[in-house]
């Protein structure tokens, strides 16, 4: 009995005890283990089902499955089966998905198709809307703000024509501006920009010369993808106020949410 009972108890602590394995759990519905089954799947040479098992969990909403699928076939020469995860990932702003895109149509022969989704990548992961806050050295003494809210869609240029709202304030004079302006894309963290600002003086007493501000910036900003970038440059205005500037952009989303925490 004793010997009988010792065998039940292990067998019931191994049935209670047992871990689904990976191929269970996608076909639970995990996309995380359809994920990494098509990881161990590569690993063993069954690229088959590996691929089966990226295209589970890309069709659960995995943008990693959905590249990492899309970059096997192109590289096994399935061009149209690379396409649509490839696309799906594209839609939710990935530079590498964009990357891969350009190989594709490299390997299409499409040379100006490729050379444009290029052109997109360095650009697609940034934010389209952010706020800025900046602090101003004017060249005349004292010290000044400016808070920025600056739209770069992927319509307008692939986020290389900037719109949005200004305003600057010192020692000396306030004003509110639209501003426009152009930024170039060397490298995907890396731009030099210049930008127009025209607005009125919000203090038009205290102004010196006109009761409309009329400036322009230039400068460089340096992206960290999408959560916002830091910039610095000099700007100048008919006021004949020129300043240096540092600034801070921050996604909206992501300023939103520390303005919820303060």
């Amino acid at each position: 009995m004793p010997c009988l009972m010792t065998v039940a108890c292990a067998t019931t602590r191994s049935e209670v005890t047992r871990v689904p394995t990976l191929e269970e759990n996608c076909n639970g519905g995990s996309a995380y283990a359809c994920e990494n089954w098509g990881k161990q799947l590569q690993v063993d040479h069954r690229m088959e089902e590996a691929d089966r098992a990226f295209g589970l969990a890309c069709a659960m909403g995995s943008t990693s499955a959905c590249l990492t699928q899309g970059k096997d076939r192109l590289a096994r020469g399935d061009l149209d089966g690379a396409e649509p995860p490839l696309r799906k990932v594209y839609d939710e702003d990935s530079e590498e998905a964009a990357l891969a895109l350009a190989d594709l149509q490299d390997a299409r022969g499409d040379v100006a198709g490729a050379a444009h989704l290029r052109y997109e990548a360095l650009a697609i992961d940034k934010s389209t809307t952010e706020f800025a806050l900046g602090w101003r050295v004017p060249f005349d003494g004292g010290l000044g703000l400016a808070l920025d809210v600056n739209v770069q869609p992927m319509g307008l240029k692939a986020r290389r024509l900037t719109l949005g709202a200004n305003m600057g304030l010192d020692a000396k004079r306030v004003s509110l501006n639209a501003t426009v302006g152009y930024q170039h894309f060397v490298t995907n963290w890396f731009a030099p920009y210049a930008r127009a600002l025209v607005g009125p003086y919000l203090d038009a007493e205290r102004s010196r010369r006109n009761p409309i501000n009329l400036g322009a910036e230039v400068g460089m900003k340096f992206f960290a993808g999408p959560l916002g970038h830091l910039g610095t440059g000099f700007g100048t205005s008919l006021d004949g106020s020129t300043y240096y500037f540092l600034e801070a952009g921050l996604d909206w989303v992501l300023t939103l949410v520390v303005l919820a925490h303060l």
